[in-house]
């Protein structure tokens, strides 16, 4: 038997139901809504992000000075309420209840569960394969990143010190290969002072900040995701071997007319792209998933790995355009980071922390940070006959 304490439904307007029973399993798990004080907790450790090193567009005046924690609900976060024997396989039964009435009866975009017995990248991707999704690879993507389970990739290889700009994950593939759901799990917690923040934004929150005449210049003309990445080299920061994990260049073509994504071979380097309109159509509610800023140019120009490379735009490993083919104002990018920024918020993750995020609702970032930190994500694809591009 499973249960799943009744208060939070009740708050958030969900039928009670105080017992879950699992005809598959005979240990008892219960998950019970938890309360954090975030405010406590950032008050202990500032995160400054106002003029931050290896952060595009910091130096701003209307940056915030400092990261936002979350509000109440935002993440809900759960907690097992006594020790089990429970294996991952059990927990994930109780897990699946939570992110069902959490993340798919409604609206909300996030859910932390704290405290499980999980220790493992193979213990979340035991997790992660049990909880009835339809995960997906990590194909086509901008992040540099390494399978190290079944179904299970590091979040992200960059250099610890980049700060990774708030982003929906892979709102600039084909539509049928957009995530919903985003899943992370905590390996290595970062020290306490030491950064390596996990950010969250609200896309709805974003959307209503935003320029009237930005939105809708960008509705009219679209974005244009260009990607270039070389071949294989070691030592390499990307290519399009790990970017597609494959070495078939038939295999890359298939994928690339699979969904309806130009392509060319320059050499052994691959250029492709895509036009997206940045407004989405999800739950009967029009969305705001655009990541212009975040695969701009100007992103790779503030990495460590980039800053002093001496080449033309379309050859760093992404950019954005207009859908027009025209470049995208230096102020109209800074105006979506500044917005981004003042909605965000963020904290640092513990060992076994288990994140999940609706990908459509909820946007995702990084601080830099010194030390260790890994984290370890899965990918779970659309399922809902309501989601278009508008």
């Amino acid at each position: 038997m499973l249960r799943v304490a009744p208060a939070m439904w009740n708050r958030i307007g969900f039928k009670v139901r105080n017992n879950h029973v699992s005809t598959s399993f005979d240990t008892e798990v219960n998950l019970v809504e938890t309360h954090v004080d975030w405010g406590s907790q950032a008050k202990l450790h500032p995160a400054r992000i106002r003029g931050r090193k290896w952060l595009p567009g910091s130096a701003s005046p209307n940056f915030p000075e400092f990261l936002k924690p979350p509000k109440d609900g935002y993440p809900y976060v759960f907690t097992p309420q006594e020790d089990t024997t429970a294996s991952p396989e059990e927990y994930a039964v109780a897990v699946r209840k939570v992110v069902h009435e959490v993340l798919e009866k409604s609206n909300n975009g996030a859910v932390l569960f704290r405290g499980l017995p999980l220790q493992t990248a193979e213990d979340f991707s035991l997790v992660v394969n049990s909880l009835g999704l339809k995960l997906m690879r990590y194909e086509g993507g901008g992040a540099v990143r390494t399978e190290i389970a079944k179904s299970v990739y590091t979040a992200s290889d960059d250099p610890s010190e980049f700060c990774i700009e708030p982003h929906n994950e892979l709102v600039d593939a084909y539509t049928s290969r957009t995530p919903e759901k985003i899943i992370f799990f905590c390996l290595d917690p970062p020290s306490p002072g030491a950064g390596g923040e996990t950010v969250i934004a609200d896309v709805r929150e974003i959307l209503s900040r935003l320029d009237k005449d930005v939105v809708d210049k960008f509705e009219k003309l679209g974005v244009m995701y260009w990607k270039h990445l070389p071949s294989y080299t070691p030592g390499s920061y990307h290519s399009w071997q790990k970017s597609f994990q494959t070495e078939d260049r038939a295999a890359v073509e298939k994928y690339m007319v699979a969904n309806n994504t130009n392509w060319r071979w320059e050499g052994d380097s691959l250029s492709w792209w895509t036009i997206r309109n940045p407004m989405y159509k999800y739950r009967g509610e029009k969305l705001w998933l655009c990541i212009a800023h975040g695969h701009h140019v100007s992103y790779l120009k503030a990495h460590p790995l980039w800053f002093d490379k001496d080449i033309p735009d379309h050859h760093f490993p992404f950019h954005t355009y207009y859908g027009d083919g025209t470049d995208i104002e230096a102020e109209v990018l800074q105006h979506i980071r500044d917005v981004h920024w003042q909605v965000s918020m963020g904290f640092q993750l513990q060992k076994g922390d288990f994140l999940v995020l609706n990908n459509m609702y909820c946007q995702h970032a990084r601080l830099g940070f010194t030390g260790k930190r890994k984290l370890a994500v899965a990918l779970a694809k659309q399922d809902l006959v309501d989601y278009q591009v508008n």
